[in-house]
């Protein structure tokens, strides 16, 4: 920023134009990942969070990163370097708010679940992290996950992430793409096998519900079924529910503790091709 200052014989302090033409086209570079990242980062790119605040929030970063950004490189790029490294600033980003958003959805998909197998897929509202109807169950479980990952600082672990992305991948460097595309679908496979460790205690208690009630519904045939079972298998969710807030905790905690790492693996094992 001093740079920007040029003495004048009047005693006046003036801008000098070609550092400040410098100084903004490094700060655009340096908020490409940024804003990328903030689009597609779990809690940072919610629909309920204000626009103006997102775009302050990544302009506040980039000013703080800009120091990762080599002007030089930038000065010495043709038009199709420059492209290649706007590409690779915004897929860098994107990765690394998509994993963890991958990861997160975990929750969302376990109590969608939970909610189809209890009969409370109709009860349904606006998602504020992704704008769209799902369930209650879902909702809550995603709000109790926001709320952990929020309480023991996951944000900064993830913009600390970010930051040190910019010394395992600076700019102008080579990223492997085909490398991090398969290792999208890794985290996809991740996604549904967590997906299946929270849900898999609700729904087996379900499931022994419904296989009771069928038992007593074979037995009295002249109990009406929706009248009867309907009620019991939402009393059994919200006791399940209700049981498992503290392993459900824990576990939350757990998997904010592990996108972290992954990120981290995901650094790890794309430096070394």
């Amino acid at each position: 920023m001093e740079g920007l200052l040029l003495e004048q014989t009047t005693g006046i302090p003036g801008l000098s134009l070609p550092s400040l033409l410098q100084f903004i086209t490094v700060f655009f570079f340096s908020a490409l990942r940024i804003g990328a990242f903030l689009i597609t980062a779990p809690f940072f790119g919610a629909t309920s969070v204000p626009l103006p605040v997102r775009i302050m929030t990544s302009m506040v970063l980039a000013v703080a990163f800009v120091g990762q950004v080599d002007p030089s490189l930038i000065i010495q790029a043709d038009l199709s370097d420059l492209l290649r490294m706007i590409f690779i600033e915004l897929f860098i980003g994107i990765c690394i708010g998509l994993l963890a958003s991958m990861l997160f959805a975990s929750v969302s998909l376990a109590g969608e679940k939970i909610a189809s197998s209890g009969g409370l897929g109709f009860a349904a509202q606006v998602d504020p992290t992704t704008g769209g109807q799902t369930p209650v169950i879902s909702n809550l479980l995603t709000l109790f996950l926001i709320v952990i990952f929020l309480s023991i600082d996951g944000h900064l672990a993830l913009i600390r992430a970010l930051y040190h992305s910019y010394s395992i991948f600076p700019l102008g460097g080579n990223f492997p793409v085909q490398a991090a595309s398969e290792y999208g679908v890794k985290t996809a496979s991740h996604m549904f096998e967590i997906a299946s460790v929270i849900m898999l205690p609700v729904v087996s208690l379900l499931l022994l519900t419904n296989f009771a009630v069928g038992v007593i519904t074979r037995s009295s045939p002249q109990l009406n079924l929706f009248s009867f079972a309907f009620p019991i298998t939402m009393m059994v969710v919200f006791l399940a529910l209700y049981a498992s807030v503290t392993p459900l905790g824990y576990g939350m905690e757990d998997l904010v503790e592990f996108s972290i790492d992954y990120i981290g693996k995901f650094f790890a094992e794309m430096r070394n091709g």
